[in-house]
């Protein structure tokens, strides 16, 4: 009985340790996500790459198709289509801001295409920056873990053989065996069954239980014939020097094995350990949170980047607007022999560069579109041009820098990255330092015996109930060393490991120091581009009153053309740079938070494992949308009929000439009540004198710049050479034979208007006393 308890305990020891059922990091929720986001079966179809999957879209807009209808977006709205479909974009955060007096510029390489890599190109490069390809990147190194656990799981052997033997007597030992038989052969029948079960411990031990079943029949005379000899062993045998301990097996890239039993167990070595693999887990997480933070900040500006280039086409819009009126009061006065030929062609010349930087500052803005797409994940073009409908930041913002310095040490993931690297140095040379120790392992085993003719039945003699019964019991114990002299590979290896510790901790240090001199430089920049705001808001109305004056003067006959023109270049670069200013202002703020590490906190993104809950799934973009429309017509409403404290935002004409004011930053507001500019032409012909000259042409302001309230504006009154067709177009033509024409505004619609001019910010709030 107390062989049957022991046998008993052991194999129910065995049992409970014998390894996990389960998957230990596959959740149902990833298996399912993993699985629809395939198509069943995809891969028994051969053909299912053949086809394109993305569907061919419409021409991009060019200066000849821009007749798009309106899309408001908000900058909540583009985040988390960002989040669904986008592209982390330009990995060089720091060259995004705006330090030249432009907004910041993008770089994206989203057009790099697969490559071939390896010998003989059997295998193909296909990274890829969409956030789509980038999510399954912490999935696929998950499975890195599965595989490392796998050097603990239990392993079964089992076999089955079978023998038989028919040897003529020949020499004096069968002879002697065969006795007074008279036998000729020696018959022999023998079989063996065997079934074990190994489990590797995570101490680095094993433990086994074999269970062999081996049986034989002979001709020759025998004791106990037909005879079965089952045998119970049981195995225990542990590394008591190097490999001994759980966290070292941890470390290790392969389990010590068995000595007892060699090749039985699975001794495939892994990349790494469990722990390092674990860490290996945890930095590419982190990586794709900094992917994201790299998202949310090309994002934001792109969107910044988009609005300053709206507003800078527009500061190019309204000088030209106000070019073009003393253009065609000197052409009148030129025509009619009271302007001299150099004074005209100059004023022509200048509405020239005028357009010319008109168009440049077009095509900035299709650029600007088409990079926030691309960072969007949004087709070359889908029939719409978007508008950002969320105001800028004017307000002055100054952070602690202590709290700043400190989430910035705390949440970079750059950073994060580099303190997993020192984790791993540090395992690594632990790992190190235990192959210093000697290879000493203890063995034993201890194994019961039977025998009988027959395996069960009745009778008590059979071999079941005699190795029931334990009565034939065997153990071996033993120690084996295996000591390397010198251990000269693992001292250098140590040494090693030591210096790449110590590599690390350096690096993490220097890349801290860089994190602060990143964030100082975004800290310096927020006081001084809202500063910049203010000198270049300041600077605009000064050369806007000065623009007045001289306009006035001009018409009263007492200034030279000369210093019209240049008053007109000063205001024009003035009205740009404020807005470009303003576009770097919020540029620097999604900076700053970038800097601190985070801009997930500052734009409401969490990032989970696992798939969404039901609730949530397809909600964002939807919510965000609704909330973009809601902002559209609040912004309707807060305008009215665009007059405010500075005067009417329309344009109408105040003593001769009017200099665009306005009292929000708002494009929704403004596409509604200011008229657009849809056809800019290059200028007609213009009569030398001396030729027959027609009559005196009386062009007022009022042509140019209509009231948005009356009704629509007639033509300017110089007619064009020759009449052609006039295609529409949201922003402007370069065909000569089209005049210039500016239709009143369209207040009762905002969705699907034309761009109109946008006229000048809100003055800032006077900085606080120091």
């Amino acid at each position: 009985m107390r062989g049957k308890s022991l046998c008993g305990g052991l194999a129910l020891l065995l049992a409970a340790i014998s390894g996990c059922k389960q998957p230990g990091f596959v959740t149902l929720a990833d298996l399912n996500g993993v699985q629809s986001a395939c198509l069943p079966n995809l891969e028994c179809k051969p053909g299912a790459s053949c086809k394109p999957l993305s569907d061919v879209t419409g021409p991009p807009p060019t200066l000849d198709n821009l007749d798009r209808k309106v899309r408001f977006i908000s900058l909540a709205e583009c985040i988390a289509i960002a989040l669904e479909t986008g592209s982390p974009g330009s990995q060089n955060i720091i060259g995004l801001n705006g330090n030249n007096g432009s907004p910041g510029s993008l770089s994206p390489y989203f057009d790099t295409s697969p490559s071939f890599a390896g010998p003989l190109g059997r295998s193909v490069n296909t990274n890829n920056d969409s956030i789509r390809v980038l999510s399954y990147d912490p999935a696929r190194l998950n499975s890195d873990l599965e595989n490392s656990l796998t050097r603990f799981d239990a392993a079964f052997v089992g076999s089955m053989t079978w023998n038989t033997t028919d040897t003529p007597i020949a020499t004096s030992l069968q002879s002697f065996q065969a006795g007074q038989s008279g036998l000729n052969a020696i018959q022999t029948e023998a079989a063996t069954a065997s079934a074990g079960l190994y489990k590797p411990l995570p101490t680095g031990g094993v433990a086994g239980v074999t269970f062999n079943v081996p049986y034989t029949y002979t001709n020759l005379p025998a004791r106990t014939n037909p005879a079965y000899q089952p045998q119970l062993l049981f195995q225990f045998e542990q590394p008591l020097l190097q490999g001994f301990g759980v966290e070292i097996n941890q470390l290790r890239a392969q389990h010590p094995g068995s000595i007892i039993t060699p090749g039985v167990l699975n001794g495939a070595p892994t990349q790494e350990g469990i722990l390092i693999t674990r860490v290996r887990f945890d930095e590419q997480r982190i990586e794709f949170e900094r992917l994201v933070h790299v998202m949310l900040g090309n994002v934001e500006v792109g969107y910044w980047n988009l609005y300053g280039a709206y507003w800078g086409l527009y500061a190019q819009e309204a000088a030209l607007r106000i070019n073009y009126e003393v253009y065609r009061q000197n052409r009148a006065s030129y025509e009619a022999g009271r302007l001299k030929a150099a004074d005209f062609f100059k004023t022509r010349g200048q509405y020239e560069q005028f357009r010319a930087q008109r168009l440049a500052a077009l095509n900035t803005l299709l650029d600007a579109e088409r990079q926030l797409r691309a960072l969007m994940g949004l087709p070359v073009d889908d029939g719409t041009r978007l508008v950002p409908s969320d105001e800028p930041t004017l307000a002055p913002y100054k952070p602690d820098w202590d709290t700043a310095a400190r989430e910035c040490l705390a949440n970079r993931p750059e950073l994060l990255l580099l303190r997993q690297e020192v984790k791993v140095a540090q395992f690594n040379l632990l790992l190190a330092k235990n192959s210093l120790l000697p290879d000493l392992r203890f063995t034993s085993t201890y194994d019961v015996n039977s025998l009988g003719t027959r395996l069960d039945g009745p009778d008590n003699n059979t071999a079941f109930r005699n190795l029931a019964s334990g009565g034939f019991n065997n153990w071996q114990l033993g120690l084996r060393a295996v000591v390397p002299l010198g251990f000269r590979s693992a001292f250098a290896v140590v040494r090693q490991r030591q210096l790449e510790l110590a590599r690390t901790m350096e690096v993490l240090h220097d890349q801290e120091t860089k994190a602060l001199r990143f964030l100082a430089q975004q800290y310096r920049l927020l006081s001084t581009k809202y500063e910049l705001i203010r000198a270049n808001q300041a600077q605009r109305e000064s050369y806007g009153a000065e623009l007045k004056s001289r306009y006035q003067e001009y018409v009263a006959g007492r200034g030279t053309l000369d210093i019209l023109l240049e008053s007109q270049r000063f205001w024009a670069t003035a009205l740009s740079s404020e807005y470009n200013e303003i576009a770097n202002y919020n540029i620097n703020l999604a900076g700053f938070e970038f800097a601190k590490g985070t801009i997930l906190q500052h734009d409401n993104v969490v990032i989970a494992e696992g798939a969404l809950p039901q609730c949530a799934q397809g909600r964002a973009v939807e919510h965000q949308r609704k909330r973009t429309a809601a902002l559209v017509l609040r912004e309707r409403a807060k305008v009215g009929d665009g007059c405010g404290a500075n005067g009417c935002a329309n344009g109408a004409p105040q003593n001769g000439l009017s200099v665009p004011r306005v009292d929000t930053t708002s494009l929704p507001g403004y596409l509604q009540t200011t008229p657009a500019m849809t056809n800019v032409p290059a200028l007609p012909a213009t009569i030398v004198p001396g030729d027959t000259l027609p009559a005196p042409v009386e062009a007022g302001i009022e042509d140019l710049m209509p009231p948005t309230t009356g009704p629509a504006s007639r033509p300017p009154a110089i007619p064009p050479p020759s009449p052609g067709p006039r295609a529409p177009s949201d922003f402007g033509s370069t065909r000569a034979d089209q005049p210039l024409r500016l239709p009143a505004a369209q207040p009762s619609s905002v969705e699907g208007a034309p761009l109109p001019l946008l006229p000048t910010p809100t003055p800032l709030p006077p900085p606080p006393r120091r």
